[in-house]
């Protein structure tokens, strides 16, 4: 009858012995390997996040790459959606009265018949002359002031005066100054128009009212008040 003979560990072949060592260097290399893995799967700074507590926030990761900086610049313009576009409005206005109410006695032929003060605002870029004309809306081609040579950079037309630089051009009773309202009777309605032109008028004190015309013709912006008097 055959024996069967089970092996000892005490009396293992040498090539069994042999086998066994081979075995438990792979399983030790696996778990080398094993390890690397998991501490390159953590941040940079060799930790692992932790999950946050119920209702906490977990942190912010820092990032080691370089950023660029935030704009701190208050005064920084942003030229795409959103840009902050500045825009002035070309304005003449009175202090003396309310456009399109009454004009005071004492701008007219029945008061001591001086010129009205006026400010000037938000001349358009690219301006190189103004021209301000004042008629009787109610008579045609009637005129009572006409300034040309106004400089852009003025601001203001005085009252009983005129802008530094300016000449008073003849007007429809004959003479280079203001001529206040001064109707025959009822009411009648002025026009005060200031012109802006993009290149000088050419105009001189002799200028007639048709050479008025065609230079305001070529006018970029206008801005226009009124007002009324009654005999």
């Amino acid at each position: 009858m055959a024996h069967t003979r089970s092996l000892n560990p005490m009396t293992e072949s040498p090539s069994t012995r042999c086998a066994s060592r081979t075995r438990r260097r792979g399983l030790a290399l696996l778990s080398i390997a094993a390890l690397a893995v998991s501490l390159t799967a953590c941040g940079t700074s060799g930790r692992t996040l932790k999950d946050p507590k119920p209702g906490a926030t977990a942190p912010e990761r820092k990032n080691s790459g370089s950023t660029a900086p935030a704009n701190t610049n208050a005064n920084a313009t942003n030229t795409t959606a959103g840009a902050q576009i500045r825009s002035t409005a070309f304005t003449l206005v009175t202090s003396a009265w309310k456009t399109g109410q009454s004009i005071p006695k004492p701008y007219t032929c029945d008061g001591v018949n001086t010129s009205p003060p006026f400010a000037i605002s938000g001349v358009p870029a690219g301006t190189t002359e103004l021209v301000f004309v004042v008629t009787n809306q109610n008579v045609p081609n009637q005129t009572l002031w006409l300034l040309a040579g106004i400089g852009p950079a003025t601001v203001s037309i005085p009252q009983g005066g005129v802008p530094t630089g300016a000449i008073q051009l003849t007007n429809s009773s004959g003479t280079a100054r203001w001529s206040g309202p001064c109707p025959a009777s009822g009411a009648n309605a002025y026009e005060f128009a200031l012109y802006a032109l993009a290149a000088p008028s050419g105009l001189t004190t002799s200028s007639t009212f048709a050479e008025v015309n065609a230079a305001i013709s070529k006018s970029t912006a206008a801005s226009v008040i009124s007002g009324t008097y009654t005999r």
